[in-house]
């Protein structure tokens, strides 16, 4: 399992929805808890459908600002126990792992109210015996060398934190990657960067898993980057697949050429021929155009890690050049997922995940539509059947003809989902096949 924490400033952002897809798909977490989510949650509820999440709880922003998000799979059985407008507390109990506590954290931002937000920590360690694990922007350091640019961090505030920090019997998580998790100013004399996110956990957390590793994103589209929490290293491997044709392809200029080549070097042949040909082409060259995205997108990461401590000319202008581009390649990644069945309901209405659950709840389905099956007897006795004329039987009785297939291909959305073939919608408008 894992999960990750971000200080996404605001869910209205396409951009920041972007991301945290690109982060679902990074480190396939079974928990996100968002924080500044800015919205109500009408919002958090579509982002959670739309990532395939299966359960949210959100507190809403009260005005312009603040607002929590807590989104979860169903691997365990998640409990909310408390919330605030600074913190979601949650209890997650696996059938594997055993029971243990997590708490979502949203510091109060006011340097004069950080007293407050120690003691809040405080109270918080006191609610519960489980094992317990506190991420989230803290808004505040605990030691001098977590800042670089700007004034030095008053003592008397790290001295408090880090006694509220020690009170409870929390441990610093650590981190992998980036150290400084929050920037302003990037690339001007004021230029400040800081560790305000990070995670925390008690002795007895960390017992349960002491392979767990924080790790920083490189990306992000506010001035905070997102944690993953990583209960323990797994390594994803990728499943096999049919070809299928990729919306994403229409927007690339040798698209169209090679569909064209493939209509010239097979114009003896058959419909159905030449198709079997565009697959074949289509597979080989987009296949390595999704690999391609992929590692341009690990390419701009890792520049960006490069360049990010830098604070020369250059080094600033390397910086945001990446930046720009990995968020635009976002933008082409997402044309891609726009129609993807990520969990289905079965016929109990309950959310199947597992890759053999949704194939059998498919296959009941189709299988429930195409059986025969006496529907007489549940016809109200009132409605009367009318017979449809000679001409329009005759009308229903005339061969399709080319145009009528066109008109009703046409007129499909183009992400609907393609046939055995792997060719949808979108193809046959490209091509006007």
């Amino acid at each position: 399992m894992s999960l990750i924490a971000w200080n996404c400033h605001g869910l209205a952002n396409p951009r920041a929805v972007r991301l945290l897809k690109e982060l679902n798909n990074l480190y396939r977490p079974s928990i996100i808890f968002l924080s500044e989510t800015k919205c109500k949650k009408e919002r958090v509820e579509k982002i959670k459908n739309k990532l395939g999440f299966v359960g949210y709880f959100a507190v809403d922003a009260q005005g312009v600002g603040g607002g929590l998000a807590l989104l979860w799979k169903n691997e365990g059985n998640i409990a909310v126990a408390n919330s605030s407008q600074n913190f979601i507390d949650f209890e997650v109990t696996h059938e594997l792992l055993g029971k243990w506590r997590y708490t979502g954290y949203y510091g109060l931002p006011e340097r004069g109210r950080r007293a407050e937000a120690w003691n809040m920590i405080r109270y918080l360690a006191t609610a519960s015996t489980p094992p317990w694990c506190i991420i989230g922007d803290f808004n505040d350091l605990m030691t001098a060398d977590e800042k670089e640019g700007g004034q030095s961090h008053p003592r008397n505030l790290l001295s408090g934190f880090s006694d509220a920090i020690t009170d409870c019997g929390l441990l610093d998580l650590g981190y992998e990657g980036e150290q400084f998790n929050w920037e302003r100013f990037r690339g001007t004399d004021r230029w400040v960067v800081e560790r305000l996110d990070k995670g925390f956990a008690n002795k007895e957390w960390i017992e349960l898993f002491p392979n767990a590793i924080v790790q920083v994103h490189e990306v992000s589209t506010s001035d905070h980057k997102p944690l993953s929490l990583q209960l323990n290293r797994q390594v994803y491997m990728p499943k096999g697949h049919r070809f299928q044709f990729e919306n994403m392809w229409i927007h690339e200029a040798e698209c169209r050429g090679i569909i064209q080549d493939c209509w010239d070097e097979a114009e003896d042949q058959s419909l159905m021929e030449k198709l079997g040909k565009y697959c074949l082409k289509l597979e080989e060259w987009g296949g390595g155009l999704i690999k391609h995205l992929k590692s341009k997108l690990a390419l701009y990461r890792k520049e960006m890690q490069c360049m990010r401590s830098r604070r020369d000319a250059y080094g600033v202008t390397k910086y945001n050049e990446a930046r720009w581009n990995y968020l635009k390649l976002l933008e082409k990644q997402e044309v891609k997922e726009q129609n993807k069945i990520r969990r289905p309901k079965d016929s109990d209405g309950n959310w199947c995940e597992a890759e053999e659950d949704i194939q059998n709840v498919i296959v009941k389905y189709f299988a429930g539509i195409f059986s025969a099956n006496d529907t007489n007897e549940y016809l109200p006795e009132w409605i009367n059947f009318k017979q449809i004329t000679g001409e329009q039987s005759s009308d229903l009785m005339q061969q399709i003809t080319e145009q009528e297939v066109k008109e009703a291909v046409f007129a499909m959305y183009p992400e609907k989902a393609p046939g055995i073939d792997g060719l949808n919608p979108c193809f046959s408008k490209l091509t006007g096949t």
